[in-house]
C-alpha cells in the first residue's frame, strides 16, 4: 500500500513538473539587427552567435529531456493512449523549437559561408538539426498519426499454436523450432500482423518524398545522406560484395543439407529457415553451418545459468568490459532507471533500445533480456550505444547525436563482435575447455 501511494505521488509530481516545463521552456525567435551585425568584427559576430546558441542549447536540451522521459514511459505502457498523446504533445513543442533555431541560424549566412570562422560548423549543425523539425504543421500531424498507427499495429498480439505472442517474443520461439512447417507457420503469422502497415508506410514515404522535393531535393534519401556518403558506401559495398557472395553461397549450401527439398542452390534462402524474423542473423543455425565439424558452437546459455546470472548481470559484464578499455563506467542512475527484463503482465515494447535522455548523467536501456548467447551479444551492442552517449554527454545538444545512424550501429557491432571472441569469453569465465584445434 505504501509503495502504491508513493508511486501515485511520483506520477502526480512528474505531471506537474512536465506541465511547468511546457510553460517555461521556450525557443523564441530573435530579431537580428543586420546593420549592427555588419559593424562587428568576425570575432564579435562569433561571440554574439554563440551566446544565442548557448541559450537555445539550454532550452532544447530541457525539452529533449522531457520528451525522452515521455517517450520512455510510452514504450513501457503500450496500451495507455494517454501516454502516447503526452509524448506527441512534447514532440510538437520540441520540433517547434528546432524549427525556430533553424530559422535563426540561417540569418547568419555570412558566417556559414566563411570557411575561416570557428562558428561555421556549429551553425551548419544547428541548421541541419533544425531543418529536421521544420515541416508544414498539417503534414507534420499527418506523419505523426501514420507513425503512431504503424507502431500500434507492430506491437499487436496474435495467436499462434494456441499461444498469444507479441512481436518481441517471436524470435525466441523461432530459435527453438525445428520443423520447417512450424517455422513457416510462425513466420507467416507474425508478418500477417504487419500487413496493414504497408499502406500507412507507403503514404508516409510519399509525404516525405514530397517534402524533400519542396526543399529542392530528389527524395527522402537526400535528407539522410549526401552524395559523398553514398559514394563511399557504394565503394565499400563493391569491395565487400565478393566476400558476401561467397559467404551467402556457403551458408546456402550448408542449409541445403538440412533442408534438401526446400533450398535450391541457385535460389534465395527462404527467410523462415534462417530462424531469424528478419533473416539478418544466423545465431540459431551456427551449430549446423560451421565449416569445421569438430568445432563446437559457442552457447553461453548453460554457463550463464550455472553461474546464476540474472538479466542485469550481463549488463554489469558489459560495463566492466568498457571500463577495461579505459572508457566510462555507467552512472548509478543507469541501474535504477533501465529496464532489463520484461515486466510481468505488461504490454510493453521489448526491442532492445538504448536511450540518451539528454540529461548529463541519464542514460538508459530497455530490453527484455534472455540468458542466451544472442542476447549477450545484443547487450554489448546496446551498451556500445550507451558508451557513445557517455562520451559526448558534455557537448552542446547539436553534437550529442550520431553524425549518422550507421556510424552509431557500427560502434555497437564492433564492440559486440569483440566480446564474443573465445579469448574474451574464456577470460571472463564463461567459456571453458574450448579450443580452435582438434
Amino acid at each position: 500500500m505504501k509503495f502504491f501511494i508513493i508511486s501515485i505521488l511520483f506520477i502526480v509530481i512528474l505531471n506537474i513538473y512536465c506541465q511547468q516545463v511546457e510553460d517555461i521552456v521556450q525557443c523564441n525567435d530573435i530579431d537580428i539587427n543586420h546593420e549592427k551585425l555588419e559593424q562587428m568584427t568576425i570575432k564579435e559576430q562569433e561571440q554574439f552567435v554563440k551566446s544565442i546558441l548557448d541559450e537555445y542549447d539550454t532550452n532544447i536540451t530541457s525539452l529533449a529531456y522531457i520528451t525522452s522521459l515521455a517517450e520512455f514511459q510510452t514504450h513501457l505502457y503500450l496500451n495507455d493512449s494517454s501516454k502516447r498523446r503526452t509524448t506527441d504533445k512534447y514532440y510538437e513543442i520540441y520540433r517547434s523549437c528546432l524549427k525556430t533555431i533553424a530559422i535563426v541560424a540561417r540569418r547568419f549566412q555570412s558566417l556559414i559561408n566563411n570557411n575561416q570562422t570557428s562558428i561555421r560548423w556549429l551553425l551548419l549543425r544547428t541548421q541541419a538539426i533544425g531543418d529536421a523539425g521544420e515541416n508544414n504543421t498539417v503534414i507534420k500531424l499527418e506523419m505523426q498519426k501514420l507513425r503512431s498507427r504503424m507502431k500500434e499495429i507492430y506491437h499487436r498480439k496474435f495467436i499462434w499454436n494456441n499461444t498469444q505472442l507479441g512481436i518481441d517474443e517471436v524470435q525466441e520461439v523461432l530459435g527453438k523450432l525445428e520443423s520447417p512447417d512450424d517455422l513457416l507457420s510462425l513466420w507467416n503469422a507474425a508478418y500477417e500482423v504487419a500487413i496493414p502497415m504497408r499502406d500507412y508506410y507507403s503514404t508516409l514515404i510519399a509525404i516525405q518524398n514530397q517534402q524533400a522535393k519542396q526543399n529542392r531535393l530528389t527524395d527522402k534519401t537526400d535528407l539522410t545522406t549526401n552524395i559523398e556518403e553514398r559514394r563511399i558506401v557504394e565503394q565499400l559495398w563493391q569491395e565487400l560484395k565478393p566476400l558476401h557472395r561467397l559467404l551467402h553461397a556457403y551458408v546456402r549450401q550448408q542449409m541445403s543439407k538440412l533442408y534438401p527439398e526446400l533450398i535450391q542452390l541457385d535460389q534465395p534462402i527462404p527467410i523462415h529457415l534462417t530462424k531469424d524474423l528478419f533473416g539478418s542473423m544466423m545465431t540459431y543455425l551456427v551449430k549446423d553451418i560451421l565449416p569445421f565439424p569438430y568445432l563446437k558452437g559457442i552457447d553461453l546459455g548453460p554457463a550463464m545459468k550455472q553461474e546464476n546470472f540474472t538479466e542485469e548481470k550481463i549488463f554489469h559484464y558489459a560495463d566492466r568490459f568498457f571500463v577495461s578499455l579505459n572508457l566510462t563506467q555507467v552512472p548509478n542512475s543507469f541501474w535504477n532507471l533501465s529496464i532489463f527484463k520484461k515486466i510481468p503482465n505488461r504490454h510493453m515494447a521489448c526491442h532492445p533500445t538504448a536511450f540518451d535522455m539528454y540529461k548529463y548523467d541519464d542514460v538508459r536501456i530497455r530490453m527484455c533480456t534472455s540468458l542466451t548467447s544472442r542476447d549477450f551479444y545484443i547487450v554489448h551492442h546496446e551498451m556500445g550505444h550507451i558508451q557513445h552517449y557517455l562520451q559526448y554527454k558534455s557537448l552542446p545538444f547539436w553534437f550529442r547525436r550520431s553524425p549518422h545512424g550507421a556510424f552509431s550501429e557500427a560502434i555497437g557491432d564492433a564492440i559486440a563482435l569483440a566480446t564474443m571472441s573465445p579469448t574474451h569469453l574464456k577470460r571472463i569465465g564463461l567459456l571453458e575447455n574450448y579450443t580452435l584445434t582438434r
